[in-house]
């Protein structure tokens, strides 16, 4: 069964939150109040960003213009080619926007499909979030678990809570952050990382096995 790579963007892929980063520029400070209330329990990621990217102000133009400074991590396009060459297929799943995701990546020669948000502009330069990619279930933008491939073995590379359900789904998960921490309580199969550079050590072991299918009792033997 063929191996996949779903791989996070905010905190991930990219070294900045870049939500954060478009809303501290462009919308008033109530945005930080509405993101307390999700960091509490109060409401879920959809509503959270719903109310947020309604309060941005801000042509396309200046929102480009804002992410044009954004890094992301040095070593991420050299695993995707790697992860390419070990036969493996790659995509990009956040609860992010499309905006700064498909915009820095092309901005880096960098072409993946991605599954996330929608920013979609209205009139005088004000924004609304689309979630074309939610579960009827699920609480946040676009549902993870419902983004990856059925027929694959699934290796989630993540750092938050919007990676949280699909840790638990995973056949094995690169951490960061607090996925990391969630993985440890929930007992799930992972690889703490501090960035690209460590899951770049991840594919090494791959290559000796690439005719054989991948199994949760592969990565475990990786892991230890």
């Amino acid at each position: 069964m063929q191996l996949h790579f779903a791989l996070d963007f905010d905190g991930t892929i990219s070294l900045v939150d870049t939500t954060d980063l478009l809303l501290a520029t462009f919308a008033d400070r109530t945005w930080q109040e509405i993101e307390e209330e999700w960091c509490a329990g109060r409401i879920g990621s959809r509503e959270c960003m719903s109310r947020q990217v309604a309060l941005l102000e801000a042509p396309r133009a200046a929102m480009l213009t804002a992410l044009a400074d954004v890094k992301l991590d040095p070593h991420f396009a050299a695993f995707v080619t790697r992860a390419w060459l070990r036969g493996a297929t790659v995509s990009v799943v956040s609860d992010g926007f499309d905006l700064a995701i498909i915009h820095l990546l092309h901005a880096n020669g960098i072409d993946l499909p991605v599954t996330s948000n929608r920013l979609v502009e209205t009139a005088n330069g004000r924004w609304q979030a689309s979630f074309s990619n939610r579960g009827e279930q699920c609480p946040s933008g676009t549902c993870k678990c419902a983004a990856v491939p059925a027929n694959r073995r699934v290796v989630l590379v993540g750092d938050g809570r919007s990676d949280f359900c699909l840790a638990s789904r995973a056949d094995f998960v690169l951490a960061k952050g607090s996925l990391a921490a969630f993985c440890v309580a929930e007992g799930i199969p992972h690889r703490a990382i501090s960035g690209f550079a460590d899951a770049l050590a991840f594919l090494d072991p791959l290559r000796a096995r690439r005719h054989a299918a991948p199994s949760r009792l592969m990565f475990e033997d990786i892991h230890a």
